[in-house]
Formats: structure tokens, sequence, C-alpha cells
């Protein structure tokens, strides 16, 4: 039994929409053919000096490729070096000979990917040469430390193996999948809902606005906790420094008076000297009358050119000491100060220097202090009335939330639905009809920006076994075999586009393995698969066939991997049929199996 089922946990009821595998079963047409020039995919494989590999370099083609060969050949070794490329842990057995590094390099082809391109852009990862291609690189020294590079550029494992979660997924016996992360459901339903885009935008939208107009509420909060306290200590600062009329220059004015008054007598008296010496000498000697007489003397002599070129500068020599006999003489009458002056500029000088203490290092910064002092006190006689208005903001924004999330949620609900007929056909081909399987929505304690809604697979292996959350099962045959229809029934929004599975054949026989099989060959049309296998069925399926192989030479183990061409894959095939004394009959009957086992809208 299948079941799309939507439960509201604060109403505590549930709604419970069932779809029997047997009756009414919900089927795809036939898929269209991919373009599979523009599929992301694994083109090449390099793998040097890594357990018992010494140098190989595998090629891959679309649709689906077959690793084969004995057991212990070394089929897993693959598997592990390409989980290594992907971000996997390493360790010191890896590296056969402990005089080189292990390499393991892969090239892929992003074209088709505007998630990964953008990745590679927003990371400075692309290659401007190709950027339609991705270099993944991974090296471990002898000593076990390793190194990872995309496109040659030294990357931390976190950001590989960000990027290669979206290239390639690997189904390993026992392995829990990335398929079956529950934060990945919700993106599931949602590929059956059609058009949601603009939904999903404006739900993530409103939910950002929400977010923000409520952290402003909270800092209105806490400061309207405060806000009486506060304007008062604001109006005493405002006050004190409004009292104080402060002027820009007025500390440099008044150091300089307070300094004047405390050496005005030295500062009078060396006035007087100077008046003496350059204008005022009573015996006719000061400065002054000297270069008038010399002036008179140039003046008789002008007819001669050299004293005529001396009138001009004598007579500015003369203007000059007049006009700083002026300044000296207004200099002393500032120098008259009445009692009292000095006291109340040592006063004023340690009230700014008191303000200075509390609001800034000098008066400009007192000024711009009072400024801010005031905006705050005017944000905080008006923050009452913006505390109610982000109040009503955010009952607003709420109901637009929820409006546009009920929307989302009733469009994901007929979502929920057509993905749990799409696998109740899927384990119908599967052989599993009695495999129990739900999608469950139900409602979220904290709305987010994906909306109000949780999503949930429950899966029975067995008849009468209870329902459990896929996230609660423990791997197996039957899991292999679940994920394996889940992965075709979400062919057009899974979208990672290499799948690798390791053996997911193993135990299988008859029509179980048939449907195996069948429905690998329908994932082929929108994946490129990897699939290491010990059974015919599956290596009949092969558009590129490698066969993995053990050989010793000089004493040495090697492991080897050779590509087959089409008599290569006739005789393995006729291999894992019979095994090596295999006959003319198994001959036929593997031709015979290749052959149907190639549908004409599968790529060649």
């Amino acid at each position: 039994m299948v079941a799309a089922r939507w439960c509201d946990g604060a109403l505590g009821t549930s709604l419970i929409l069932k779809f029997s595998t047997r009756v009414g079963a919900y089927r795809s047409k036939a898929k269209e053919r991919i373009d599979f020039d523009n599929m992301i995919m694994l083109e090449e494989l390099y793998i040097k000096n890594f357990v018992l590999v010494e140098d190989i370099n595998l090629r891959f083609s679309t649709g689906i490729n077959v690793l084969s060969g004995e057991t212990g050949a070394g089929k897993s070794i693959i598997i592990d070096a390409l989980g290594v490329m992907l971000g996997d842990r390493v360790n010191t057995d890896f590296v056969r000979d402990n005089h080189h590094r292990a390499v393991i390099e892969g090239v892929f082809n992003v074209g088709g990917n505007k998630g990964a391109r953008l990745f590679l852009t927003q990371q400075g990862l692309t290659d401007d040469q190709e950027p339609d291609k991705v270099i993944l690189s991974r090296e471990i020294n002898p000593g076990g430390k390793s190194a990872a590079r995309i496109n040659s550029h030294p990357v931390t494992i976190s950001v590989l193996k960000a990027l290669t979660s979206n290239l390639v997924d690997i189904h390993l016996q026992d392995d829990r999948q990335n398929i079956l992360k529950p934060a990945y459901y919700l993106d599931y339903v949602d590929g059956f809902a059609g058009n949601v885009e603009k939904i999903q935008d404006e739900v993530a939208t409103r939910y950002q606005a929400l977010q923000l107009r409520q952290k402003q509420l909270l800092e209105l909060q806490a400061s309207h906790q405060h806000r009486h306290q506060r304007i008062d200590y604001l109006d005493f600062q405002i006050q004190e420094i409004e009292s104080s009329h402060l002027q820009t220059d007025e500390e440099e004015e008044l150091t300089l008076k307070r300094d004047r008054i405390k050496n005005a007598s030295r500062l009078l008296k060396g006035s007087d000297r100077l008046l003496e010496l350059l204008y005022n000498a009573g015996d006719a000697s000061s400065a002054h009358d000297q270069v008038a007489r010399g002036l008179d003397e140039v003046t008789q002599l002008k007819n001669d050119s050299f004293f005529a070129s001396l009138a001009e500068p004598l007579e500015n020599i003369y203007y000059s000491l007049q006009e700083v006999s002026r300044r000296l003489a207004d200099f002393k009458e500032t120098l008259d100060f009445e009692p009292g002056e000095l006291e109340e500029a040592e006063n004023r000088l340690y009230q700014l220097n008191r303000l200075k203490t509390k609001y800034g290092a000098g008066v400009e910064d007192i000024l711009k202090y009072l400024e801010m002092a005031r905006l705050e006190r005017d944000e905080l006689l008006v923050s009452e009335d913006r505390l109610e208005q982000v109040r009503q903001d955010i009952e607003a924004i709420r109901a637009n939330y929820m409006r546009a999330a009920q929307e989302l949620s009733r469009q994901r609900s007929q979502a929920a639905d057509i993905l749990a007929q799409k696998m109740g056909n899927e384990l119908i081909d599967l052989n599993m009809p009695a495999v129990g399987f739900e999608v469950q929505m139900s409602r979220k304690d904290t709305p987010g920006p994906k909306g109000i809604d949780e999503v949930e697979f429950w899966f029975s292996p067995n008849p009468g076994e209870e329902l459990k959350p896929m996230s609660r099962i423990a791997s197996g045959g039957e899991i292999s075999r679940f994920i394996l229809a889940l992965k075709t029934a979400l062919a057009g929004i899974y979208k990672i586009p290499t799948l690798i599975f390791d053996e997911i054949d193993v135990g299988l026989g008859g029509e179980a393995l048939k449907s195996v099989a069948r429905k690998l060959g329908e994932l082929a049309r929108t994946h490129q698969l990897i699939l290491v296998t010990h059974s015919p069925q599956v290596a009949s399926l092969g558009d590129r066939n490698l066969t993995v192989e053990k050989t010793v030479v000089d004493g040495q183990t090697y492991t080897m991997v050779k590509e087959l061409d089409a008599e290569g894959k006739l005789i393995e095939v006729a291999r894992m049929m019979a095994g090596e004394d295999y006959s003319q009959l198994t001959l036929e009957h593997a031709r015979e199996m290749i052959a149907a086992a190639q549908p004409q809208d599968r790529p060649e």
C-alpha cells in the first residue's frame, strides 16, 4: 500500500489519501530521450598508485557503464577511489608504493548544470579555457595527508564535497544515501507540484521580510524597557552641554589668554623694549629713524642707478617698521587686563576639561556628541509610535506569508499524491507490491523560508510490519531496491546526474533481478549510471562494459581494467552466466540477453 498523508499536529487530525499499488496505479508515459550532450557526467577517471592499481585511465559514456569481474578482482578498489575523489576520508593503506603519492582525478562535463557552474563561478574555480569541464583531483601522500583540487585550485574537503554532492551519488551496500536525507524530501515533493517557483519565491520573500521586522521589534522592545531612564539621562547630558554655550575655537583662545595674563609683565616689558628699538628711541637712534636717514641719503644720490635701486627696498623696510610698531602698540593694549580675568579663564578651562572627560577629546567632539544625543532622544520619543507600527507590519506580513504558504502547502499535498502513485508503480515494477510507503506532510512548529510544511517518507518492507520513517530503517536488500524505485520515480527531479550502484543486484534472482535490470535501463534515460555487478542480466545492459582483472607480475599483484568491445562483452556475459567453461549454447543465450537489453530509446 502506498499513500500520501497530511497531518496537522495542532488540531490532532490527519487526512490520509491512499493509493493501491495494484489497482488504479499511476502510469507514466514513455520518457523522451534526454539530450546527453548537455548532461553533467563523469567522463574520465584516472587512478595512480592506489591500493592494487598502478596506473589506469577509465573512460565512461552516457547511459550505463558496467564494471564486472571475478570476486576479489578489485572492483571495490575503483569504487573506493571514486569515493576518495569525491571527498571521503583517506588512510595510508590506500597508497600502493610508499615512495610516491596516490592520485585520483576525474573529469566531469558540467555544461548543463547551472547550479554547479554558479558554484564554480562564486568560488572562483571555473576554468576559463573550458568552462564546461571540471577536473577534480585528490592526492594522498605516503604519510597519510591528502590534498584536494578543483581545476588545479587547492580547496578544502568541505568545498570539494559541496560541489561533488551535486555531481555523483554512490550507492553502496548497507550505506545510507543522500536521497534518503529528510532535508531533501520537501524538494522532491515540490518537483511534482508543477510551476510553483513564483509561490516559492513569494513565501521566501515574505519570510525574510517577517524576520527583518521581528528583529526590529526585538530591538525596539529592548530599547523601550529602558526608554524613560535613557531619555532622562540624555536630557541631563544635552542640558549640561547646551548650557555651556561652547564655541569651536574657544579652548585655544582661553589657553592663550590665560598664558598672556600670567606673563603680562614680561610681555609688556618686551613690547616696550621692541618699540624703543624699532620706533620710539628718544635720541633718534631707533631703527625707524636710522632707516629714514638712510632713505634721505639715497634720495640725494638717486641720479646714480645703484643708489636709485636701493630706494624701493629701503622704503619697504621703512613702512614695515611702521607696521610692526603699530602691531606692537596694539598688542600692548591687549595686555591691560581687568582684575579677576585670570580666574575667569581658569574656571572656564576647568569647565571645558570636565566636559571633555565625559563627552570627547575636544570641543568639536563634545558638539558631535550633543548632536548624537539629540538624535537618540528624538528616536526614543517616537519609539512608542514606531513600536506599534512595526507590530502592525508584522501582522500584515505574517498574514501574507501564511496565505502564500498555505497555497504552497495545498499544491504540495497534490504533489505528494502524485509522488505516492509513482512510487506505487515503481514498486510494482520491482516486484515489491507489498511494500508500504507513505508521503506524510505535517505542519512545522516554526515556519521557515520554504513554508509551513515538513515532509517525511515512511516505509515498511514487509506486509503487516509497522510503517517507520525512512531515516530510521536499517539498510538492506529491500532498501536497495526501494532506493532504485525512488530514484526512478524522481528521475526528472533528482538532479544528481551520475549514479553509482555497487552490486545493487546482490542476492536477487528470477523476476526480481529482471525487474531491477529493467528499472536500471529506465533510469539510464535521465542519468549516467556506473554499475558494479556480478549479474549477467545487469551486465547485458551496458552501453560501455569494463572488466576488472587481478594479475601477478614479478611477484606483484595488480588490478587492471579493460574496456570490452562487443565480442568481449558477449564473452563476459557468458562467463557470468556459466563460468569460465561456458558453451556455445551459453554464448547464444548471452547474445539474446544482450540484444533484449538494448531498447531503441537508450543512448548507444
